[in-house]
């Protein structure tokens, strides 16, 4: 390409050379700078050139100055100044003729002078409209100024400024979020497109206030009504306000505002205050809660009545009295109260109530209410007092109080009551009638003994008297006679007895002498039916009575109801031990085997033993078993070695007999009856075997019929109807005398069972009711400290009882017994520890957590009862019923939700441990409270706010945000920017939380830094990182070069700034950063505090930054009196404080002078003072500085109101009637007032003469009036006249009423008030003068008369214009009146008379008078009963009022007895006690007389004879008893019968038949046993084996036959007849 550029053809180059120059001879004009933009008022310089071969003439067209500064070849350079508005200058060239020019297009920019944002409303509320309005005045160019309305940072709107001046407006809705926001208005120059940078200019702040207050009025809570002298509380409430901080309440009563305390609440407010009722506030008054926010208020009114309501005075007069004095009672309160007393007589509603009472003894101690009701507000008040009335009166004793018979016991605990009424209260003693006179204690709890029995005289006693009751007591106890009646049968029938064992002991010798007799010849045959019988009878009943030595062995006839036919009793007693019984239901068979001889036992053998322990045993024998006596071969008996069931009795011991011995001494034999005894010496024993001891003896006795003594259908009938006669006789005699109960014996141990806290003691009491027991103890593992002993008891403390159960052993040992008691001790021990498993520290709300209480060692277990709690609330609880009395202490879990409102709350475990059912109590105790933390944090980050840059040096806010904390005051926050930490602010609103802190970076942080924001909530955090750009940027500095000039001297002024920054100096920018900006000025008035803007930009982090300084020229110049700032002519009102002002502009501000011309008063300018009328004038104003001085005339009007005063217009004037007078007041005031009068009520305007009449009077109201205002004034006008009467203010009659206490009134009408004066004419009255009313109230009493003469009295009346007369008839009249000649205050009627009360009244005219009792009407009956007695008022009435008076009648009746009664009724025993009683009823009192049967003696009566008693009575004092009383009218009596009975005529004729019948028992037996005599045979019974035995022989037995043969043995087998045999054997 440059190879064929090279070749181009050099003509065409040329040619285009030639195209381009310019023609040769043709001037081109130019211009240096072609545009321009300048700040107004500045200067620059402009150089013109033109191109031109020779010297071209250069000229600068423009309306600017201009001024040459430099000239070179065809070049010109100007400096323009002060240019103010946009101009295009020419330069312009003229090169050899030919002018060219060239135009300079200027354009002058300025910041706006003003930009103002138009004031907010002072509140605006939420929701509503906001109209932001914001003048902009100066600024060019407009096409490149832009005004913005901000609400802080953010842009609400944008737009061009518009006119001169340029207004900009915008509307936003206010909301919550702008209160407190502010609001500005910034213009934009926008010189970027010409490369001078964005000049910005802001109006000053203003801050917008908003409000929400609802349409609902406040909730105002006060009481309705209130009392004089109380205070109450007043509250005041209102929602949904907003801001609540800032709103204010009002509250006023009536004209009364209270103090107020308000507290807020987030969206609400209370205010609370004090109410104090005062007396001068009584009445209804009206409470106001306005509550006001913003420019908006509402308010609630309520209606509080206050009232006074004192309590009502009840008074008592008087309140101490003695029985039968009248006592006033008389009830009072406030006006418009209704009283209610208690006991008045019913009557109209009123403030007031009263009556009269006759005190007696019921009286006393009465209270008497009184109660007042008072409506208020509608509402019914009620107060109440109440008063107590003592009346003083003697003793008295009364049965219901002291009952006369007491009837006690002996051994019993009682109390004698015996209470005496009276006041003052009486002291009661009570002494024995007779004897030592001891006392008797009087509610003191005695020990009842028989020696307390008798009659005792109480006596009650007071300083007002006394008076005596008698009062017997008797004792009950069980009498001696009873045991001497029963030794005195048991005598008789012992010697019944003894007859017949006479009669028995006779008939048994003859017996055995007889039986002796017949021995001797039958001894070997007798033997050998002994000997067989013997065997025979033994088998029969399976017992050897040889066979045991030391033992006794009976058989007893049981019942055959009882027990099965052929059943057989045993009773065996060991050596001394307790017997034991055997029963044997069997049948016996006979078996040989082995030559053994045996009685076998069937299996239904049942034997039952008893031993000396008391041990039971039961055997049942199973088929095979043996069980009886052995009989071996050689005749000897064997017994088994125990008994079923019991013991082995040692004492009792088998023995061997030998069946038969040759050395053997003869066995007596005796023919046995019914209980006979028939007894045998023991032959000695074997020497190689076992005997019985020597001389020991046995004894049988058979009750069995025997058929060789008698025949059994004859002997056994008559025996047994003999025995039952014997037995019933005994029962006869002992039946109903006296009954002997043996109870058994037992042991006890008190307490039984027994509760005792671990650790401590118990007394334990063992006792028993056995007479003399022979040991006793107690059985223990615990320990024992201390013991205490007695004859039957045994008493023992138990310490350190640990164990959680024992049972302690009482026993004693009685009659070889061992008697027990077993007890129960258990321990308890308290919940002393009581622990609650630690919380955790943080607990998530909405995760589960444990609660586990342990209370180790309390229990028992079975009553502890656990109970979790959070606060008072019961989360769980749990008993441990049903659990082992041992088990101790106890274990409560549970799981729990964790909540928000856990947080802070105190959990615990509370224990209780009740033993409430064993008599204790209930023991509780608790854990010590473990707080709960629970928290909940958001899962989002933090919100972070903050500059991406940060000034080196600066301060600026950091705001860190994150809602959903709970709670949120616990939260903690980190805020660090690099390494610095920073210290923030925390603020909470609800859940939310908002940490400001402040930034202030350092030169060494300068460069990218990061800004941390932590949040921790319970152990878990957020975190949020922002990244912040810390720089260095200085402010510009701008310099003057003289900062106080003269006007007209030039001024440079200097603009620089960093070394990085462009610096621009009023819109003109420097070339190059770094460079500053120069500018020269010339000073006018103009520049005078101009103001010279130096602004440095700064690019950091792709931001442009801005800073600006500026600096402000004074210029110095000499005053200037203006119209606008010293007016020429002031006109003002006098009164009011004004500022006089004359301001003069200059520089130095100059000094303003304003005096008078004629050198009289200077005006104070500048300062505030008051007008008067005084400074009016013309004053000359000098203003004068250090640069001359400017002079000015000033005109000063004031202006004043009205004036009325007392010379040109009086306050009082006075008129004579019928004289010519006019009314005239003359005012004061500028400009000159207008002056009207004008009457009172009245509209019509009083001028001219006028004809005065009495009509003129009055008050008129004259008012002067200017353009100032008014003034008005009361002019009273009177007129006076002559004296006049009228009939209606002085009667010509009048009646005068004695002891009214009212005079005469005549009133005179005239002015001045005439003096009157009346003087009797008449008869009576001449010359007295007669009392006239004042006709005004006056302080001091006039003095009223007594007495007043009737007749004719002339009233003459005088004043300074005139006198009158007038004549007056007066008479006089009274009330009526009672007193106690006339209607006497007691009277007296008699039952069954004719009813008349007389009281009669005087006064005039002649009053009526009427008795009513109690409201009614005097009874019309004709005849007095007890029921007409009372208190009657009786009252008078006649015209001129009334006179009541109390009467109180008495009614006295004829005796009569009422009651007559005894004590006990129906009879009573001998030696017993009994009492009469006999009540009268009648007035006066009646006196008690007795009547009783001849030969009573030993009769008490009482101290009135009312009561009749007697001790130990006797039959003497049974009979007929009269009781009368007699009084004063009459006599009357009662009779009353009295039984003396008792057991012993029983008794005796019962002891006599019974022992008639023991006596014919005892001589049936005699003959019995003598008739039954065995008379058929005597056998010896000789060689037994063991002691000899008589046996009765029968069918049964082994008796002999005919041929002297034994019967078969199996005859003996079967009982005859089914009969029972008691067999008893009885060692020696």
């Amino acid at each position: 390409m440059a190879s064929s550029a090279a070749r181009l053809p050099l003509p065409a180059l040329f040619a285009l050379l030639g195209t381009l120059l310019p023609e040769t001879g043709v001037a081109q004009t130019s211009v240096d700078p072609p545009e321009y933009i300048i700040r107004r008022g500045g200067s620059m310089q402009v150089t013109c050139r033109a191109s031109c071969d020779g010297n071209a003439v250069l000229g600068l067209e423009t309306p600017l100055t201009k001024k040459e500064v430099a000239s070179g070849n065809n070049s010109k350079t100007y400096e323009l100044s002060d240019i103010q508005e946009d101009s295009t200058p020419l330069c312009f060239s003229n090169c050899n003729n030919i002018q060219s020019s060239a135009s300079l297009t200027l354009t002058v920019y300025s910041l706006p002078r003003r930009v103002e944002l138009a004031p907010l409303p002072h509140w605006q509320p939420v929701g509503e409209n906001l109209t932001l309005r914001c003048q902009v005045e100066g600024g060019v160019p407009r096409a490149n100024l832009s005004v913005l309305l901000l609400r802080g940072e953010e842009e609400l709107s944008r737009q061009l400024a518009v006119g001169e001046p340029a207004e900009v407006t915008t509307t936003v809705l206010a909301g919550r979020g702008d209160d407190g926001a502010n609001f500005s208005c910034r213009t934009e120059l926008d010189l970027r497109p010409k490369n001078q940078g964005l000049l910005q200019n802001s109006s000053v702040p203003r801050q917008l206030r908003t409000f929400v207050l609802p349409m609902t009025r406040p909730h105002l809570v006060s009481p309705r009504i209130m009392e004089v002298g109380t205070q109450h509380h007043v509250n005041c409430t209102l929602d949904g306000l907003f801001p609540a901080s800032e709103a204010q309440v009002h509250l006023v009563l009536e004209d009364q505002r209270l103090e107020t305390t308000v507290e807020y609440n987030k969206d609400s407010l209370l205010a609370t205050a004090h109410i104090k009722a005062n007396t001068e506030d009584e009445g209804t008054q009206q409470l106001t809660c306005t509550v006001t926010l913003g420019n908006q208020s509402q308010r609630t009114l309520e209606n509080v009545t206050i009232y006074s309501f004192p309590a009502p005075i009840l008074t008592l007069s008087p309140p101490n009295v003695s029985e039968g004095t009248l006592v006033s009672v008389e009830c009072r309160a406030c006006a418009g109260a209704v009283v209610t007393l208690q006991g008045a007589p019913a009557g109209p509603p009123g403030p007031s109530a009263q009556f009269l009472l006759n005190a007696t003894s019921d009286d006393d101690g009465r209270i008497f209410l009184c109660s007042a009701a008072l409506e208020v507000a509608g509402k019914v008040l009620r107060k109440n007092m109440t008063r107590e009335l003592h009346v003083l009166y003697g003793p008295r004793l009364e049965e219901s109080d002291c009952p006369g018979n007491w009837t006690w016991q002996e051994g019993s605990q009682e109390t004698l009551k015996c209470e005496a009424r009276g006041n003052p209260p009486p002291k009661v003693v009570c002494r024995r009638k007779g004897g030592n006179g001891s006392s008797l204690p009087i509610r003191k709890q005695i020990l009842v003994k028989r020696q307390i029995s008798g009659t005792y005289m109480c006596q009650a006693t007071s300083f007002r008297g006394e008076v005596t009751r008698e009062v017997v007591v008797n004792v009950t106890y069980n009498s001696n006679q009873v045991v001497t009646i029963i030794l005195v049968a048991a005598a008789v029938i012992l010697g019944a007895v003894c007859t017949a064992a006479y009669l028995y002991n006779r008939q048994r010798k003859i017996r055995e002498y007889k039986l002796q007799k017949a021995r001797e010849a039958n001894a070997m045959k007798l033997n050998t039916a002994v000997q067989m019988g013997k065997a025979k009878a033994l088998e029969g009943l399976g017992l050897w009575a040889g066979a045991f030595t030391n033992c006794t062995y009976s058989l007893q006839r049981i019942p055959n109801r009882s027990l099965p036919p052929g059943a057989l009793v045993g009773r065996a007693k060991y050596g001394g031990g307790a017997p034991s019984r055997a029963y044997y239901h069997s049948k016996y068979a006979r078996s040989g085997v082995g030559g053994l001889r045996t009685i076998q036992h069937t299996p239904d053998l049942r034997v039952t033993a008893r031993d000396d322990a008391g041990a039971r045993g039961r055997l049942r024998k199973a088929s095979g078993d043996w069980a009886g006596l052995h009989v071996d071969p050689g005749g000897r008996l064997l017994l088994p070695g125990r008994l079923h069931g019991g013991r082995e009795p040692g004492a009792c011991s088998p023995s061997r007999l030998p069946a038969s011995s040759a050395t053997a001494p003869s066995l007596e034999t005796k023919l046995p009856t019914l209980n006979q005894s028939l007894s045998a010496t023991l032959p000695p024993p074997h020497p190689t075997r076992g005997a019985a001891p020597r001389g020991s003896r046995a004894q049988l006795n058979a009750r069995a019929p025997i058929a060789s003594c008698i025949s059994p259908a004859a002997a056994m009938p008559g025996l047994r109807r003999a025995l039952l006669g014997l037995w019933a006789a005994l029962g006869l005699g002992f039946f109903g005398l006296t009954a002997v109960a043996q109870e058994p014996f037992w042991a006890d141990l008190q307490p039984r069972v027994a509760l005792v806290e671990r650790g401590g003691s118990l007394w334990l009491n063992c006792s028993t009711n056995c007479p003399r027991p022979e040991r006793g103890g107690l059985e223990t593992s615990l320990r024992r400290n201390g013991t205490q002993r007695g004859l039957r008891w045994l008493a023992r403390q138990l310490v350190d009882i640990r164990e959680p159960e024992t049972q302690p052993v009482c026993f004693f040992r009685c009659a070889r017994r061992t008697l027990q008691a077993r007890g129960l001790i258990r321990t308890f021990q308290r919940p002393d520890r009581v622990e609650l498993v630690p919380l955790p520290i943080w607990q998530p709300v909405g995760e589960n957590f444990t609660l586990s209480c342990r209370v180790p060692g309390a229990g028992p277990r079975g009553s502890l009862t656990l109970t979790l709690l959070r606060g008072e609330q019961e989360l769980i609880r749990r008993s441990f019923a049903g659990e082992p009395p041992r088990a101790r202490g106890a274990v409560l879990t549970a799981t729990v939700l964790a909540r928000r409102e856990d947080h802070g709350a105190n959990f615990s475990c509370r224990a209780e441990l009740d033993l409430r059912p064993h008599g204790l109590g209930l023991f509780e105790n608790s854990s010590f409270p473990r707080e709960l933390r629970t928290f909940a944090l958001s899962p989002d980050l933090p919100r972070l706010t903050a500059p991406r840059l940060l000034e080196v040096g600066s301060a600026r806010l950091v705001n860190c945000t994150l809602d959903g904390l709970f709670p949120a005051s616990e939260a903690g926050v980190y805020l660090a920017l690099g390494d610095q930490r920073l210290s923030p602010d925390i603020t909470l609103e609800g859940d939310a939380l908002m940490a400001t802190a402040t930034a202030t970076a350092s030169a060494e942080q300068e460069g990218a830094r990061q800004l941390v924001c932590i949040v921790t909530l319970g152990g878990e955090s957020r975190e949020t990182r922002e990244n912040v750009t810390v720089y260095s940027f200085l402010a510009p500095f701008v310099t003057l070069s003289e900062p106080s000039v003269p006007e007209g001297k030039m001024v440079t002024i200097t603009c620089a700034a960093e070394a990085r920054a462009l610096v621009t100096l009023d819109g003109v920018p420097a070339a190059v950063p770094g460079r500053p900006v120069q500018l020269q000025l010339n000073t006018t008035e103009k520049d005078d505090r101009r103001g010279f803007f130096c602004e440095a930009t700064l690019e950091v982090d792709g931001e442009t930054l801005n800073k600006n300084e500026s600096a402000e020229l004074r210029v110095l110049y000499a005053p200037r009196l203006d119209d606008s700032d010293c007016p020429r002519s002031w006109t003002w009102p006098e009164g009011p404080e004004q500022t006089l002002r004359c301001d003069a502009r200059g520089n130095p501000a100059p000094s303003v002078h304003c005096a008078r011309l004629d050198g009289g008063a200077v005006l104070a300018l500048g300062l505030l003072g008051p007008i008067t009328r005084a400074l009016s004038g013309t004053y000359r104003c000098t203003a004068t500085n250090i640069q001359g001085e400017a002079v000015k005339d000033v005109t000063l009007i004031v202006e004043y109101a009205p004036a009325l005063d007392s010379v040109g217009c009086p306050d009082r004037i006075t008129w004579l009637e019928g004289t010519e007078a006019s009314l005239s007041c003359v005012a004061h005031g500028f400009p000159l007032p207008n002056v009207s009068c004008v009457r009172s009520g009245e509209a019509q305007v009083m001028e001219g003469l006028l004809r005065v009449a009495r009509e003129h009077a009055g008050t008129y109201h004259c008012e002067a009036t200017n353009t100032q205002g008014s003034a008005a004034k009361n002019v009273a006008i009177t007129v006076e006249y002559g004296p006049s009467f009228e009939e209606l203010s002085c009667p010509s009659n009048w009646t005068w009423v004695e002891g009214s206490g009212r005079l005469f009134s005549c009133e005179v009408d005239g002015k001045p008030q005439p003096k009157l004066e009346c003087v009797g004419s008449g008869d009576t009255s001449e010359g007295v003068l007669l009392p006239l009313a004042p006709p005004e109230p006056s302080p001091i009493d006039p003095s009223i008369p007594n007495e007043l003469a009737p007749g004719i009295y002339t009233c003459n009346a005088t004043n300074q214009h005139g006198s009158m007369v007038k004549t007056v008839a007066v008479s006089v009249e009274s009330p009526p009146q009672m007193n106690e000649s006339t209607c006497p205050s007691h009277q007296t009627w008699l039952e069954g008379e004719a009813a008349k009360l007389a009281c009669v009244a005087g006064g005039r005219p002649s009053p009526q008078v009427r008795c009513s009792r109690e409201g009614a009407p005097l009874p019309q009956q004709l005849r007095v009963s007890r029921q007409d007695a009372g208190i009657y008022r009786c009252l008078a009435i006649n015209p001129h009022g009334t006179d009541a008076r109390m009467v109180t009648v008495g009614v006295e009746y004829r005796p009569v007895v009422a009651e007559l009664a005894a004590s006990p009724p129906g009879g009573v025993r001998p030696g017993g006690n009994f009492t009469l009683t006999c009540r009268a009823e009648a007035w006066p009192p009646a006196q008690i007389s007795w009547r009783a049967p001849p030969g009573a003696l030993n009769i008490g009566l009482s101290s009135n004879n009312s009561t009749l008693s007697v001790a130990g009575a006797l039959g003497s004092h049974g009979g007929e008893y009269e009781c009368a009383a007699t009084n004063t009218h009459g006599r009357h009596s009662r009779r009353i019968t009295v039984h003396v009975a008792g057991p012993w005529l029983w008794v005796a004729v019962g002891g006599a038949a019974g022992g008639a019948a023991l006596l014919a028992a005892g001589a049936g037996l005699a003959f019995y046993m003598q008739s039954t005599a065995c008379k058929k045979g005597e056998y010896n019974v000789q060689e037994a084996e063991s002691s000899g035995e008589a046996v009765c022989l029968n069918g049964t037995g082994g008796s002999t036959g005919p041929e002297g043969g034994t019967e078969p043995a199996d005859t003996a087998e079967a009982p005859a007849g089914g009969e029972v045999f008691a067999i008893q054997l009885t060692s020696a």
